[in-house]
């Protein structure tokens, strides 16, 4: 591929999925007023391809286990959902995998938290 580097790869698979990490942010902010009518809820696989349509069965406690770590994400089971040049599986089970991103895309994703005290650089205001 002419002109590619891996740090475009590493930026592009960040963003897409910080994306789909705002996404379920949103789901999990209407969600938790059902959990305990419905404890289970449907997921978006937060894989770095954006053509990805995968729903993942997880509980919000599951979900917010694996939020605790800004690097990581879950994705539907499978390495095609992998993209082990800017992530590495972390823990696998029947219903979606865990991803954490390493590089330049783990540093991406840590300063692009909406969890964390920094976004993208900028120190959060006390």
């Amino acid at each position: 591929m002419v002109g590619f580097k891996a740090s475009d790869r590493a930026e592009r698979a960040a963003m897409n999925q910080m994306l789909f990490r705002d996404i379920n942010e949103r789901v999990k902010d209407l969600e938790s007023n059902f959990t305990v009518v419905i404890p289970v809820g449907a997921w978006i696989c937060e894989c770095a391809n954006v053509r990805c349509e995968n729903r993942i069965a997880m509980s919000a406690e599951e979900y917010e286990t694996i939020r605790g770590d800004g690097a990581c994400f879950f994705v539907a089971p499978g390495d095609e959902h992998v993209w082990d040049d800017v992530e590495r599986v972390t823990d696998r089970n029947a219903r979606y995998w865990i991803v954490e991103k390493f590089g330049l895309s783990g540093e991406l994703v840590r300063k692009a938290d909406p969890r964390s005290d920094q976004e993208w650089g900028r120190t959060a205001k006390p």
